[in-house]
């Protein structure tokens, strides 16, 4: 299981670094730089989130398998990061669009949601 969860990572990984392509592709060839590095912002901050989460996940699944006990999934740090970079985007808005920012964080789980999605029809289809 713990194999699956780690190429389905990987394979986030790669949507997520499009996304951030997009977000690099309109900061240098549009005019609304601040938009664009708000979505930046925000979609590299929900990438690390996912990433702590998926590296919680792996301790957690590990631990489970040894008979440990394990304390907290990180919801701390996630949250600490996200206000982080919310006061990064408040107090430079010249810079940072508040708004950009919090839909970059909505699109990395909007991408973990769809591909479950799509790979969920595409298990069933071949079942």
């Amino acid at each position: 299981m713990l194999e699956s969860l780690i190429g389905m990572y990987h394979r986030h990984q790669k949507y997520i670094i499009a996304f951030v392509g997009i977000c690099v592709a309109g900061w240098l060839l549009t005019p609304h730089v601040h938009i664009f590095l708000g979505l930046k912002l925000g979609i590299i901050v929900g990438w690390f989130n996912y990433w702590l989460l998926m590296r919680r996940t792996q301790a957690m699944t590990k631990a489970i398998a040894e008979k440990r006990t394990f304390y907290g999934m990180g919801t701390t740090a996630r949250m600490g990061s996200v206000l982080l970079a919310t006061i990064i985007a408040t107090q430079i808005p010249d810079f940072f669009h508040v708004y950009s920012m919090v839909i970059g964080l909505g699109i990395v789980y909007s991408v973990v949601f769809l591909d479950f999605v799509i790979y969920s029809i595409y298990r069933k289809k071949n079942a």
